[in-house]
């Protein structure tokens, strides 16, 4: 209880600064992240999904990314949803690209930009990989310039908390899908906001397909992961960085509910919206 709240005051000290200010102070943190991450060692910041069942199957991944499989099976579990052939996909905060490009990889869309507001970011992106068919470009979803009706799949994994209005956001994503497109969707939020959160999710317009409380399997990758992640921040992270990097790597288990959730836990969701 006193790590959720602790998680609890965090959120709440962060709530009495203005928009801006706490959109530079997350700006400023990604910006860190990569100008400590020189060795490319942290392609993915996501919490990670494992699953309940031992005897669900294991996707199968190369050498290297079996060293992220926990936070690539997240990005597996939220687009395995649709058939990604053919389309032409946008991916808001790609962070450090890592489930863009196994995305790519793995489900071979015709196209697929992942944009992010942070430019040390987007330079790491476009150091690291080179896959064909995969761009990024420096953009915040907050002002998503792009034409009506431009994209087959938008997809946003854990990347919302810094949005200043999800319902706008949310609406720009429908005018920006084609026509039969999807939103593919993932984030954790409190639970005293999930009502509120889904209703801003169906006035955008796009119909609810379905959606899936995943807090347990996110909470289980988190244990499941723990060591790793405490093995990588204490190689790359100088000490005085290291206690706010636990707590941004969900080391005290974010907040998420383990039981029934109840004021002060974070639920985590996965949502597909689908625009008729």
């Amino acid at each position: 209880m006193a790590k959720v709240k602790a998680v609890y005051l965090y959120d709440k000290f962060m709530d009495l600064f203005p928009y801006e200010i706490k959109l530079s102070i997350g700006r400023c943190w990604y910006e860190l992240i990569s100008k400590l991450d020189e060795g490319f060692q942290m392609p993915f910041m996501n919490y990670g999904y494992a699953a309940l069942n031992p005897y669900d199957g294991r996707i199968d991944l190369s050498r290297e990314d079996e060293e992220h499989r926990y936070c690539i099976q997240l990005y597996h579990h939220v687009a395995n949803a649709i058939n990604w052939i053919g389309m032409d996909a946008l991916e808001l905060g790609c962070g450090r690209g890592g489930g863009a490009a196994y995305i790519t990889k793995r489900f071979k869309p015709k196209s697929y930009l992942g944009i992010d507001m942070t430019a040390n970011a987007i330079d790491y992106c476009k150091q690291r990989y080179s896959i064909e068919g995969l761009s990024f470009s420096r953009c915040d979803a907050d002002n998503l310039a792009f034409k009506n009706a431009s994209f087959d799949v938008v997809i946003s994994v854990e990347a919302s908390g810094l949005w200043r209005d999800k319902e706008c956001t949310f609406r720009d994503i429908a005018r920006i899908l084609k026509p039969n497109g999807y939103f593919l969707y993932a984030d954790l939020q409190p639970y005293e906001q999930f009502s509120t959160w889904k209703a801003q999710l169906v006035a955008s317009g796009l119909r609810l397909a379905s959606e899936e409380d995943i807090t347990a399997n996110v909470a289980r990758a988190l244990t499941l992961d723990y060591e790793r992640k405490c093995e990588l921040i204490s190689q790359h992270i100088p000490w005085l960085f290291r206690g706010i990097f636990y707590e941004f790597a969900g080391m005290s288990g974010a907040g998420l509910a383990t039981g029934t959730p109840k004021f002060r836990n974070r639920v985590y969701y996965n949502f597909v919206l689908h625009k008729d």
